[in-house]
């Protein structure tokens, strides 16, 4: 390698997970590693923590070592990452890069969706988040976090699993045999229920998404409700990506395939593919500030 070689480094900094993508200004992927999560709301030096973590085991796969992150632009996507404050920050920490430039993690996904071209996407993930990107603007529906947003999320969908479980324990609706099964792995205790509610994330209420499919492949009542209020929730994201003026619309994250059956059959016109991921996105803002700072 030149010693005078400079780099791009993409970060795909989800809640769960952060994934990384080492590559050369000419675009040619050197090395990809994941560690663990770079949400900045847990903390702008834990986030780092695992970025570094990733970016190592990738400048590993490139044979290279951390002295040439000092010529390395980063383009980082970041959960939590929503206001100027917490990028500003980011953008302060004493970090090892040429420089950082930092979105949230559904900004750059959006990037990547749709290689910087205009488009949008929403994400049906433990969250949920809309973007809608023309000409460098950025145009964000939910996604503010689990307490006040995340309508037609994995997370929504297990909250209200154990809310409609819990009222059927209580005898105010009829039980199924998904509520049942809900509250036999709490030994049919109101206190079981009520003392892991007081520690669940949204991870832990997400979980249960895969249980509701599972019981609506075979009919469950309670399993259809929450799917059709899920899939509708979703729809009306969507529906607002459209009234912002996207054309075409990717859906992204793990509820994303299996809830599209349940979504308004009138929006189903603007879904596509995406071209790209998250670490296309992140590599694009890589690539902006290189650019910027050789002009």
């Amino acid at each position: 390698m030149n010693d005078d070689a400079e780099y791009l480094l993409g970060v795909d900094g989800g809640g769960t997970s952060c994934r990384v993508r080492l590559s050369t200004v000419a675009g040619r992927v050197l090395g990809e590693a994941r560690a663990g999560s770079a949400n900045v709301r847990l903390g702008v030096d834990k986030a780092y923590a695992e970025i570094l973590k990733a970016t190592d085991e990738a400048l590993n796969q490139a044979g290279l070592d951390r002295s040439v992150l000092a010529r390395t632009f980063a383009g980082f996507g970041l959960a939590g990452a929503v206001d100027a404050s917490r990028c500003q920050a980011v953008r302060d920490f004493a970090h090892p890069f040429a420089a950082v430039a930092v979105e949230t993690d559904a900004h750059t996904a959006c990037l990547g969706a749709h290689r910087g071209e205009d488009g949008g996407i929403l994400i049906l993930g433990t969250g949920s988040c809309g973007v809608y990107q023309q000409a460098g603007r950025f145009d964000v529906v939910g996604g503010w976090g689990f307490m006040i947003s995340d309508q037609g999320s994995g997370a929504w969908l297990g909250l209200n699993l154990v809310r409609q479980s819990m009222l059927a324990l209580d005898g105010v609706i009829a039980q199924t045999p998904l509520s049942q099964a809900v509250l036999a792995g709490f030994d049919h205790s109101h206190a079981r229920v009520l003392n892991w509610s007081e520690q669940a994330r949204p991870r832990d209420y997400g979980a249960f998404a895969p249980l509701v499919l599972q019981f609506a492949a075979q009919q469950d009542p309670l399993a259809i409700r929450l799917l059709q209020q899920c899939g509708q929730d979703a729809g009306d994201l969507l529906a607002r990506l459209q009234q912002l003026g996207a054309r075409r619309v990717c859906l992204m994250g793990g509820l994303s395939a299996p809830l599209r059956p349940w979504l308004p059959e009138a929006l189903l016109g603007l879904l596509c593919a995406p071209v790209g991921d998250a670490m296309d996105g992140a590599l694009l803002l890589a690539r902006n500030l290189r650019n910027n700072a050789v002009q």
